[in-house]
């Protein structure tokens, strides 16, 4: 609803997330172990935050829990490992990224540490793949009946989405310069960033424009 930003905060010397009201004030701590917590997303109803850790991990990879935004204990997704996701709108499945890279920024990329897509359904923990070649795809974004995600298949790093019902991904900006480096959807358009920029793609006209901060 815009109330709150969900964010990472390191202010005892260590990681954790914490939500802020988004017109100013106090931020509120949400979780409180020893380890690394990430804040990722939201779920839904707005009532809870999604975000990684490997609390429970015996090795490297990470898990995804969520943790009420009123306070209490967090609960993790019935998957084994996860770096990023989206909720779809009835929360009952998520867009998720199962495996990290060590270098992230590492342009075209094709080695073992490449990152699909996955859709789980959290009922049974299944999965649908989203069609790639070895890219890196990431920040999955659900939207109505599609998936937006960033990926470097056809060169430097841009926006695509995946139609739920026709099962085919398309380019949907246009990118012969720098990577796009983050992205955020929101009502009516996704908010993403690219070198020293931000910019609006619009979800009803397809249209980009910039904004000026």
């Amino acid at each position: 609803n815009g109330n709150w930003i969900a964010y990472t905060g390191n202010y005892d010397g260590n990681e954790d997330a914490y939500i802020v009201p988004s017109v100013g004030g106090q931020p509120r701590r949400l979780t409180y172990h020893p380890g690394p917590d990430v804040a990722v997303n939201w779920t839904p109803d707005g009532k809870s935050i999604l975000f990684r850790s490997h609390r429970l991990s015996a090795t490297d990879p990470n898990q995804l829990f969520t943790i009420p935004i009123k306070g209490g204990f967090s609960h993790p997704l019935p998957l084994s490992m996860a770096e990023t996701g989206c909720f779809s709108p009835e929360a009952s499945h998520i867009a998720y990224v199962p495996n990290f890279q060590w270098e992230p920024f590492w342009k075209q990329y094709r080695g073992g540490q490449t990152t699909p897509i996955w859709i789980a359904n959290l009922a049974d923990s299944s999965i649908e793949k989203v069609p790639r070649k070895n890219s890196n795809d990431n920040n999955p974004m659900w939207v109505g009946h599609k998936i937006y995600f960033l990926s470097d298949r056809k060169g430097p790093v841009t926006l695509f989405e995946y139609d739920l019902e026709t099962r085919q991904v398309s380019q949907v900006v246009k990118n012969d310069g720098f990577d796009i480096t983050s992205a955020s959807a929101g009502p009516g358009a996704i908010v993403y960033a690219q070198f020293d920029s931000l910019h609006l793609y619009d979800l009803d006209s397809g249209a980009v424009s910039e904004v000026r901060v």
